[in-house]
């Protein structure tokens, strides 16, 4: 099964239901239907089946998918994109990846 990894402060959005979306520079290594395992740093936290990618310009991607993807505007987004890589530019190809995320663990008690 592949991996989708994600930076370990994403990890609270992510089990929350908050972060419902991640977005890629460059172009779709993952496909729609496709199950994967989910890990926040190095930890696995669950998995989770995607649902759609779309594959668009910086500049296109909108406010609703900003949203998916747990910020609340475009500077924050192209921001936390930088940490991840060198330059985010309008016309730059990014994948925006939809999924549903399912818990590792049903409930805590079964620790």
């Amino acid at each position: 099964m592949k991996k989708l990894f994600f930076a370990k402060e994403y990890k609270k959005k992510l089990e929350g239901g908050k972060k419902k979306m991640t977005i890629r520079k460059g172009y779709p290594k993952f496909k729609e239907g496709q199950e994967v395992e989910i890990y926040a740093g190095n930890e696995k936290i669950g998995n989770a089946k995607i649902t759609k990618i779309k594959v668009k310009k910086f500049s296109e991607i909108t406010n609703d998918e900003i949203i998916k993807d747990g910020f609340k505007s475009k500077t924050k987004l192209k921001k936390a994109l930088r940490k991840h890589y060198k330059t985010v530019k309008a016309n730059d190809i990014f994948t925006l990846i939809e999924f549903e995320f399912k818990s590792k663990n049903k409930s805590k008690e079964e620790k």
